[in-house]
């Protein structure tokens, strides 16, 4: 029992953690793109690149910031309602209100869906509706968990011409780092790092 009553602790600090690593970032995002000519006339100077270079970097990191947001939303959006679905097939009431839930906590790594998802099979399974409990839990581990894994990257791919190869490497290695932030910094520091190389190849060994 002091198990269980620690381990919800940990799981509740764990996730205030990553709620306020969110608001932080969000509020960050918001303010830098309020100001977005501002911010970039006051990096420009520092960026030994020629002035169209500099400007492809600059478009760069505009179209992975915006296939970030556009690519968080979906996936959210499109787990919440497989969750909302799984919900009603289940008979677990209110699956329209646990599916808005679930668009909230999907866009923190890791747990995501699974906090709401997860509590579910636990009723079901305490109401000794075992077979349902565990088709949710595989719904919710193999469908639920997976999405984003394929809708990230093919929104990469798509506004930002990011192989998703390198979307889902530096979303893995960026979140250990940076948590919430590492689902942006990942990529884009992947992405940077390649268009820098380029860069750096056509201005001074070209």
């Amino acid at each position: 029992m002091g198990w269980l009553g620690s381990s919800a602790f940990g799981l509740i600090g764990t996730a205030t953690r990553l709620t306020l690593n969110l608001v932080i970032a969000l509020f960050g995002l918001y303010y830098l793109l309020l100001r977005a000519p501002e911010t970039w006339g006051a990096v420009l100077p520092y960026i030994p690149f020629s002035a169209q270079n500099a400007e492809r970097l600059r478009q760069r990191f505009a179209n992975v910031t915006t296939s970030t947001v556009i690519g968080t939303g979906l996936v959210a959006v499109i787990q919440g309602a497989l969750v909302a679905v799984a919900f009603v097939a289940a008979g677990i009431s209110n699956a329209v209100f646990w599916g808005v839930v679930t668009v909230v906590f999907s866009v923190l790594p890791v747990v995501g869906s699974g906090l709401v998802w997860g509590p579910g099979v636990l009723l079901l399974a305490l109401d000794h509706r075992f077979v349902p409990a565990v088709l949710l839990a595989i719904w919710g581990i193999v469908v639920v968990g997976n999405v984003e894994y394929i809708i990230r990257p093919m929104v990469f791919r798509r506004w930002a011409n990011i192989h998703p190869l390198i979307t889902l490497i530096g979303a893995l290695a960026g979140v250990p780092y940076f948590g919430i932030l590492g689902l942006l910094i990942g990529p884009l520091a992947l992405s940077y790092f390649f268009e820098l190389i380029r860069m750096y190849r056509e201005e001074y060994l070209a």
